[in-house]
């Protein structure tokens, strides 16, 4: 039983620090209506690397969200980004997209084409990767 207390204990110290760190601690002994839609974005992206994992899977993960609480988590998300954490992005938003360094387009579940851009950094030059990214979608006939 020692083990599992252990285990317990380093979960909820990480759980701890992913709050901490994502601005939400206020919110850990609150129910899910009493939250924000941008802490709860975040509260779940906290449950989904209290692990630690090789790769967070990320499906439209502001879909829901309005602008602000969507940046909120799209910044959150760079940061784990380029501390090392690979993350996968599903989405149709072109600025959620426009974070990303890899985008790949799918069409009927096959990859039909790549954009590769530098890794994002600031939002110096996040108007030029929308716009890479919009002529890349007409080209495609989108």
């Amino acid at each position: 039983m020692a083990g599992y207390t252990a285990g317990c204990d380093e979960v909820l110290n990480n759980a701890d620090k992913l709050f901490s760190d994502m601005g939400i601690e206020h919110c850990k002994n609150r129910m899910p209506g009493e939250v924000s839609g941008g802490e709860a974005q975040r509260g779940a992206i906290a449950r989904a690397m209290i692990k630690s994992p090789g790769i967070l899977f990320a499906d439209e993960p502001t879909g829901a969200l309005n602008k602000k609480n969507s940046n909120e988590v799209l910044s959150l998300m760079d940061e784990l980004n380029s501390k090392g954490q690979t993350i996968i992005m599903v989405t149709h938003d072109i600025a959620s997209a426009a974070h990303g360094n890899r985008i790949l387009y799918l069409e009927d579940g096959r990859i039909i084409s790549c954009l590769t851009l530098p890794c994002y950094n600031s939002d110096l030059d996040k108007k030029e990767r929308e716009e890479r990214l919009s002529l890349r979608l007409s080209t495609q006939r989108w």
